[in-house]
């Protein structure tokens, strides 16, 4: 482990300075691939860079950081078959060792192990330098095994006449070590293969499939075009278009209260109520005195006719849906029915609307709409690049979200309402999936490490003592005189023929 972290902070050192002449194939979530590309900036938020396309044509390209789901540099001065050269003295006992050591320490692209410490600052989803880290960790554990192997035959040659008890020590050591090698191996694949999985986990594109970003302004654009027809209508002196601009005014006071131009609506509205009262109220009186003036006979005959024609407005209203006693509709200037309802209903609309104060959350809507997807693509640039806790702590934080859930239907109807919270929690859903899938892999990287630790920890071990041992007998080796500069020490030993190395 101590040799692992030895290389990797080397290798973090040579990252800055091989840095400015490194090459890159680009991959983005769109599936385009760059080949040949030099990085002209980086930052968090945005990446420029120039390569070749899948035609084969130079292009210079600036996109969001967070669209990059590959960056692989390319060592194009060490091709792959020279770095199978490299092979350890002690034969390799299966093909998974090959796998393992295909990539030296020494071949190592400078920059693999800064590229992951890169990722705090400017994280970027790249699966080859997090294989090549994880590699590394593998390969080294058997690789280094091997070396010390090959280091303790070396040493043991070098003794003239080794001891018997020597010869078996050693012996047994490198059996039992050559033969845990194969299983060594595996482990140390295994914990590649993880750590290149646990590297990307998390790192991946995401979409918001609810609310498509045309569709984000939605409400507002909605709640403007109302206005605007309801203002168009208001301005004319015509009183049938007037009419029908308090009709669309209702239709913002149940839908569209959360546009900031409400505020002017329910002024013109007022105003328009109190120019129709007076037009209205002017009507009625001259109808009214006019008919006082008629014989009663005629009284009557025009009594059935106002009847006779309220009676026909009011189907033709049924038909479209309306009801004549809750829609605004322009009387007819000789109905004193239709006039009299005309004037009532302005007068009880300017009494029900008068000093009406309105609800604090009126025209706050598009602010909120705002804030919320603000924070909604942090929390998607998060994810793309893997930083799961930012984005659950980023998405929890959304203070819009709670605000917008309690707002009243007139305000924000649930028709705009219902796809942002299905997206909030399409999105709370998903990150809790990935944090999921990362930590079970931290876990079986975790315990596959501290497996494959513990095997290679034991056989160092019975190494180090073997060649400790190997060591004292080649210190006090004299050549053929061995043996018997050893035998007095030998004098208590009940068979004074063995060698003194093996009575001790």
């Amino acid at each position: 482990m101590k040799n692992t972290s030895l290389l990797l902070s080397l290798l973090a050192l040579g990252f800055s300075m091989a840095q400015a002449a490194q090459v890159y194939t680009i991959t983005l979530t769109s599936a385009e691939r760059f080949t040949d590309c030099t990085v002209i900036y980086k930052s968090s938020s945005t990446t420029k860079f120039r390569g070749k396309d899948k035609a084969g044509k130079t292009v210079t390209r600036e996109i969001p950081t967070g669209n990059i789901i590959m960056m692989r540099e390319v060592v194009k001065d060490e091709p792959e078959p020279e770095q199978k050269d490299e092979a350890p003295s002690t034969p390799a006992p299966a093909a998974a060792e090959t796998n393992a050591d295909a990539t030296p320490a020494a071949q190592t692209p400078a920059g693999a192990p800064a590229a992951e410490g890169e990722q705090k600052a400017e994280p970027i989803a790249d699966g080859n330098i997090a294989q090549r880290a994880g590699e590394e960790k593998a390969k080294d554990a058997t690789l280094r095994l091997r070396e010390k192997l090959t280091n303790m035959e070396t040493l043991m040659s070098k003794i003239s006449k080794p001891s018997r008890a020597l010869q078996s020590q050693v012996s047994q050591v490198k059996r039992r070590v050559t033969s845990q090698l194969e299983d060594m191996d595996k482990k140390a694949l295994e914990v590649a293969r993880l750590q290149e999985e646990f590297n990307k986990a998390g790192a991946a594109d995401f979409t918001f499939d609810k609310v498509s970003v045309e569709q984000r302004d939605q409400f507002m654009r909605d709640g403007e075009a109302a206005y605007k027809a309801m203002r168009i209508d208001m301005k004319e002196k015509k009183g049938r278009r007037k009419v029908a601009g308090l009709d669309k005014f209702e239709i913002m006071r149940e839908r569209y209260q959360g546009i900031p131009e409400y505020k002017q609506a329910y002024e013109w509205y007022v105003k328009t109520l109190y120019a129709l009262q007076k037009k209205w109220t002017a009507m009625h009186n001259k109808e009214e005195n006019a008919r006082k003036r008629l014989p009663a006979d005629k009284k009557s005959l025009r009594q059935r006719q106002d009847n006779a024609e309220y009676e026909n407005i009011a189907a033709k209203l049924k038909e479209d849906g309306d009801d004549i006693a809750t829609v605004w509709f322009t009387p007819p200037a000789r109905n004193l029915k239709m006039l009299s309802i005309s004037v009532n209903k302005v007068k009880d609309a300017i009494r029900r609307n008068e000093d009406r104060p309105l609800d604090d959350e009126v025209g706050t809507v598009p602010s909120l709409i705002t804030q919320f997807w603000d924070n909604m693509d942090k929390v998607r640039m998060s994810m793309v690049t893997g930083d799961l806790e930012a984005a659950e702590k980023q998405l929890r934080e959304n203070g819009a979200y709670p605000i917008i859930m309690r707002l009243k239907n007139y305000i924000l109807p649930n028709e705009y309402r219902t796809p942002i919270v299905e997206q909030y929690k399409a999105t709370q859903k998903e990150i809790q999936t990935r944090m999921r899938g990362y930590n079970n892999l931290k876990r079986s990287l975790e315990r596959a490490t501290a497996s494959l630790d513990r095997v290679t920890a034991s056989a160092e071990a019975q190494i180090d003592s073997a060649t400790a041992a190997v060591q004292k007998e080649l210190d006090s080796d004299v050549g053929d005189n061995t043996m018997e500069v050893e035998q007095p020490k030998a004098e208590a030993a009940p068979a004074p023929e063995q060698p003194a190395a093996e009575q001790k």
